[in-house]
């Protein structure tokens, strides 16, 4: 046999080699059949659903999307049998004798983020090394996570890592129940990964682009920083289109609930300073019922008669004992209305219902009052926040400062976005509309569900 013949033989074995390892392999990422039945499965814990997206080839009009509810945590038992129950249902609606290629979306919450620097060392394993120490000061439970770390940057004195972490038992459950149905997960990653692949899948030139995506849901936003076509960082908004598209001005005070720390702070000043706490709203109604049930006149609200200080006591910031305190308020109640017939009841002091915060003339702005001023001055709050994040996000920005800020909303509200433009000089940043016109409801709708069918497209770093 000739030197040549015996070289072409060994180069076709090595082939070989390769061809049977990155069959097997979970991080292995090949192209699907344009034919293929493309799959998504992703965790919604803001809603408390498991999704099953499917799409036939690459035409958005096959794409078929159930959804199945569960209660209680994803790393419970429970959620796991649910879960391999979701996968059954699936495989029973579309049965095949093949094993089939599917993709998983984690939701971001089970998804720790982090941008370490470490000091770069002589070779790749004594960097590693610091990395790993430096990892095991910020995870106690480093062992039972499985870490994906990327170099970002590096020059002769640091060495900066992207790295995205998660559990593995979380993993290996999710992959079993797949494997159970002859499925197999080729391809795992988490909500804002897979958002930014589908950016990716939808404008190619977007690629190796560094931007924020703002993606507006229905009931939550999520503000995405991209650097280079990786996620790097994400954030979530409790308020949507629900809020966007209201016909009403909602001041941006009145979107978040935050009583219940608030009354905690709230006691704790009144403890530190030996004063009756205070309680809810509710908790005075429910007073008011109970004196009617004892046929006893209703409390009239006074201020409290100061309780004496104990000179033991001398901590004055014990925000432990507050909440404390505050978890006992309805047993304190419940005692009092155990007292006799006829007895004084002291009430107690009612936090006020909240109310917009009134700011000072020269920070007001005129009263919207058509719909379109309305949905202009209501998205000002994604445009606060948008671009408070790029200014207190120096590590993020530092891997790729965002070009442009990229919002997914329904074109009929893009009109937000040429009001939001006027101020482009004072931003400093460009806000754009995701959607040229040419995408799909159902993509833009669940633009991280639809990124899992380009398992190409996601970035190396977010992949587990």
């Amino acid at each position: 046999m000739g030197k040549f013949a015996l070289k072409d033989t060994i180069s076709g074995k090595v082939q070989d080699i390769k061809g049977l390892l990155g069959s097997i392999g979970h991080h292995r990422v090949k192209d699907r059949p344009k034919d293929a039945l493309n799959t998504t499965f992703a965790i919604d814990t803001r809603r408390s659903t498991i999704h099953c997206f499917s799409m036939l080839g690459v035409d958005p009009s096959t794409i078929d999307h159930k959804v199945k509810s569960y209660t209680g945590l994803i790393t419970d038992e429970a959620f796991v049998t649910r879960f391999r129950d979701a996968v059954a249902e699936f495989v029973a609606d579309t049965p095949t004798e093949r094993v089939r290629m599917v993709s998983l979306i984690l939701p971001d919450n089970a998804v720790a983020m982090d941008v370490i620097n470490v000091p770069t060392m002589r070779n790749r394993a004594l960097t590693r090394n610091a990395l790993n120490l430096a990892m095991g000061e910020l995870y106690m439970n480093l062992g039972e996570l499985k870490v994906h770390a990327q170099t970002a940057a590096q020059n002769r004195q640091f060495t900066t890592f992207t790295t995205a972490s998660v559990q593995k038992k979380l993993l290996t459950d999710l992959y079993s129940a797949c494997a159970e149905h002859k499925l197999l997960v080729d391809t795992a990653t988490f909500a804002s990964g897979a958002a930014a692949a589908a950016v990716t899948a939808l404008n190619p030139k977007m690629k190796n682009e560094s931007y924020l995506l703002v993606d507006v849901k229905d009931i939550y936003t999520r503000f995405v920083f991209v650097a280079n076509g990786k996620a790097t960082g994400y954030y979530i908004l409790p308020f949507g289109l629900e809020f966007l598209a209201r016909p009403k001005y909602v001041q941006e005070d009145m979107l978040f609930d935050h009583t219940q720390g608030e009354l905690t702070v709230l006691n704790a000043r009144e403890k530190a300073k030996a004063k009756k706490l205070t309680v809810l709203a509710e908790q005075a109604e429910q007073q008011e019922e109970n004196a009617e049930e004892l046929n006893e006149p209703a409390p009239a609200a006074a201020e409290p008669v100061p309780a004496a200080i104990d000179e033991d006591d001398e901590d004055m910031e014990d925000i432990e004992e507050a909440e404390k305190a505050n978890a006992g308020v309805i047993e304190m109640i419940t005692e009092t209305f155990s007292m006799t017939a006829g007895q004084r009841v002291v009430a107690p002091k009612v936090m006020a219902k909240k109310t917009p915060r009134r700011l000072p003339k020269f920070m007001q702005r005129p009263v919207p009052e058509t719909e379109e001023e309305i949905a202009c001055e209501n998205f000002r709050v994604f445009v606060k926040w948008a671009l408070t994040l790029i200014a207190s996000n120096e590590k993020l920005t530092a891997l790729g400062k965002p070009e442009s800020v990229y919002v997914n909303i329904p074109q009929m509200l893009s009109y937000v976005l040429d009001k939001t433009n006027e101020e482009l000089e004072e931003n400093g940043v460009e806000f754009k509309l995701l959607d040229n016109g040419e995408c799909d409801a159902n993509v833009l709708v669940n633009l991280e569900l639809y990124g899992g069918f380009f398992p190409r497209a996601i970035n190396p770093a977010n992949r587990f």
